[in-house]
């Protein structure tokens, strides 16, 4: 039996607007409704997960800056920690070391390269 007589079939009945966008979706990205939609699903799959475990989903640009998140509604939002909670989870910062020696020590790793990026 081949993966295509083990998939199930699925009608579905969109609006025009909501058919159009996933017209724009799949022609933008090279790939069928059908792909875009079961794509669509594993990233609701991701944000289900991620507020299962009250985590945040954020798209984060090249730099690594988040510049969107998904943010659940503040009734499914879990309360802030307090920093007592942080604390108990992460611990404290020891260190024997003077301000001064850290922030030599960050200095003295730092590399410089000399290769030009592009994208």
């Amino acid at each position: 039996m081949t993966d295509t007589q083990r998939m199930v079939r699925l009608n579905l009945d969109l609006s025009p607007e909501l058919n159009q966008i996933l017209d724009e979706l799949a022609n933008k990205i090279g790939m069928s409704k059908s792909d875009v939609l079961r794509q669509a699903i594993t990233l609701m799959q991701i944000m289900v997960t991620a507020k299962e475990e009250t985590k945040k989903l954020g798209v984060p640009e090249a730099n690594q800056l988040i510049v969107d998140q998904i943010i659940f509604s503040s009734e499914q939002q879990p309360k802030p920690n307090t920093s007592e909670g942080f604390l108990e989870t992460f611990g404290s910062w020891e260190d024997t070391r003077t301000a001064e020696e850290i922030v030599d020590e960050i200095y003295s790793s730092r590399t410089v390269s000399d290769r030009n990026y592009s994208l």
